[in-house]
């Protein structure tokens, strides 16, 4: 999967693709200039000073140019795309927001909203030649070069208003939805899509004709649509819903729903590299066609916190540390389909291949309960440490690894026995555990000397000490680099955001990545080479506002992508016959499941 996140100006908003330069043009509304980003990288090659808060803009591919409406500054500002800077500033009517380019007559059209007209320019000339009256509050404008026509919403009145280019009048006016605020037109079904702010609906109209043809219920607050001209459909991004709805322009329905998070309020389609520019109040969300989506949530027991797969039956264990039980859910049907008590406060699982066994710690209880998989019934219980948190399991030596959260020490269990072999001291308050094939280790995150003690698997010892990121929560690994990936997850005095990643061979940090607040939780992605990373919350004053897992490429040490999911995600295990993640969120009492390749 190739995408990522991209930093730009304040307040980005509107886009427009440069199909010549292969670059996306970013209008940041904030700061008052506009980003361009290079689609071969996904960075930001210049930043161009305009006029007073830019959102839309549009594409002259005769010239070479961007025209930019500045909404504060009633003007909009033409760049060249030869060597990104303004060549030409033109005054239109008041609060300018909509731009649309007519490649017949090689005029563009400008929506302002406040003086209630369309502002038509001369792209030879860079003069208004025309100003059409519309309604009370034009926004939105496309247009439709199979009529000749352009298309204007006013978010006023909530209507469209049809102007044809060659009188240069209204020729014709179709209601549609509340607040229609973009507009974008399919030139294979020859419709235009509105989307509806207020209705949470788009609206598709025929420019045969000009009228109504369908009306999709979208998330809430639809702000932007785009096409998508290789797949034949529209993208809407949903401000309110934090969702991209992908409408299928054959059949007019939503065929997939896509979380993404802060806020989406502009889109553009990158047709040479099939990618999709969402603009955020953050940056740029860049989703290529292959994306994780959320499939469904189940219910579980309270406060869910730990996940381990069974693959016989294809079954996911999820521990409920405050009902004290496991819930069994069937992959196949994403169903609960038993509960099986166990000890006091259960926190971390594993799965036993070699014996077909759950091992679980019960954080209250000081023990592991064993759980056979096959009759979902415990089948021994196992004295450890005080504070059991996190398990993992070493195939190689058939040993159970058990960190002892406030005993400082990491418990090894035999699972030919099921009792307790040896004991070894680690750094203070070991949280998780994750076991690295390739050495034949166990590294365990000490959540309060910030740090990874590093343990030989055959002679039960510290062999290294890795020092990390503030409050390490979380860890897994990387068979395919030989790398660790540790989420450090501290709250004081401030929410930590970021992933050590540490190399197996050197036991150091060779990468740090940012990624969602209070990251807590990683599960490895073999298939895609992708980590997920459950972060718990947003930050202390909302604790669980914008819970998370961010996608990491393995590849480039980069987020690529950020999915919604329950309040307080704190575990996260890996179905690798579905591909398939499912997390675990402890507030809502939930199981997120999700599919690392759905094709969007």
């Amino acid at each position: 999967m190739t995408g990522g996140f991209v930093s730009v100006g304040s307040d980005p908003w509107g886009e427009v693709y440069d199909a010549a330069k292969k670059e996306m043009f970013v209008a940041n509304a904030g700061s008052n200039n506009i980003s361009v980003i290079s689609d071969s990288d996904n960075t930001v090659v210049a930043t161009i000073a305009v006029g007073g808060a830019p959102i839309g803009m549009a594409y002259d591919p005769a010239k070479a140019e961007i025209f930019v409406a500045n909404v504060h500054t009633s003007n909009v500002s033409v760049i060249s795309d030869t060597n990104n800077t303004v060549v030409a500033t033109i005054g239109v009517g008041s609060y300018p927001i909509g731009v649309a380019y007519d490649s017949a007559k090689k005029e563009i059209f400008v929506t302002n909203q406040y003086s209630d007209n369309v502002s038509v320019i001369s792209a030879k000339t860079n003069r208004v030649v025309a100003s059409v009256s519309v309604g009370s509050g034009p926004q939105c404008v496309a247009y439709d070069p199979t009529r000749g026509e352009l298309f204007v919403g006013d978010v006023y009145d909530d209507t469209v208003y049809v102007i044809s280019d060659s009188t240069n009048t209204v020729v014709t006016t179709v209601g549609v939805g509340s607040y229609p605020q973009s507009a974008a037109y399919d030139p294979t079904n020859g419709e235009l899509y509105f989307a509806n702010y207020y209705s949470d609906t788009v609206s598709v109209m025929s420019d045969t004709t000009n009228t109504v043809v369908a009306t999709v219920p979208v998330g809430q607050g639809p702000t932007a649509v785009a096409y998508d001209s290789a797949k034949k459909r529209m993208i809407v991004p949903n401000e309110n819903s934090e969702s991209l709805s992908i409408i299928s322009a054959a059949t007019n329905t939503v065929a997939a729903t896509v979380a993404i998070a802060y806020n989406p309020v502009g889109v553009a389609y990158d047709p040479a590299k099939g990618e999709i520019f969402v603009t955020g109040p953050n940056g740029v969300n860049i989703i290529s066609a292959v994306t994780p989506s959320l499939v469904t949530t189940v219910a579980v027991g309270t406060g869910p916190c730990g996940a381990a797969y069974y693959p016989t039956r294809a079954e996911m264990f999820v521990t409920n540390c405050h009902s004290d039980n496991v819930s069994v859910i069937s992959v196949a049907t994403d169903q609960v389909v038993t509960s099986i008590p166990v000890g006091s406060l259960p926190r971390g699982i594993a799965y036993d291949a070699a014996t077909g066994e759950m091992f679980v710690a019960n954080y209250y209880g000081t023990n592991v309960t064993v759980i056979s998989a096959a009759t979902d019934h415990a089948v021994a219980s196992v004295p450890v440490g005080p504070d059991p948190l996190g398990v993992v399991y070493d195939p190689a030596k058939r040993e159970i690894f058990v960190s002892n959260q406030y005993s400082d020490n990491v418990s090894v269990i035999s699972d030919s026995v099921n009792s307790v072999v040896a004991v070894i001291g680690v750094g203070s308050a070991p949280n998780a555990l994750a076991y690295d094939s390739g050495k034949g280790e166990i590294f365990a995150v000490n959540y309060n000397s910030n740090n990874v003690s590093v343990i030989n698997d055959t002679t039960a010892r510290v062999v290294a000490t890795v020092a990390v990121g503030d409050h390490p929560d979380g860890v897994a690994y990387d068979p395919t680099r030989g790398e660790v990936f540790v989420a450090n997850g501290g709250l004081n005095p401030s929410p930590v955001n970021t992933v050590s990643v540490i190399s197996d061979t050197t036991n150091s940090v060779v990468a740090t990545v940012t990624v969602g607040w209070c990251p807590d939780a990683v599960a490895y992605d073999a298939a895609k080479g992708e980590m997920f990373v459950a972060n718990y919350g947003s930050n202390i004053a909302s604790y669980y506002n914008s819970s998370n897992v961010s996608v990491i490429s393995d590849a480039s040490n980069q987020v690529v992508a950020t999915i919604t999911v329950g309040w307080a995600p704190s575990a996260l295990a890996y179905d690798r016959a579905k591909g398939e993640f499912f997390v675990a969120n402890t507030a809502s009492g939930t199981v997120t499941v999700i599919t690392d390749s759905t094709p969007i």
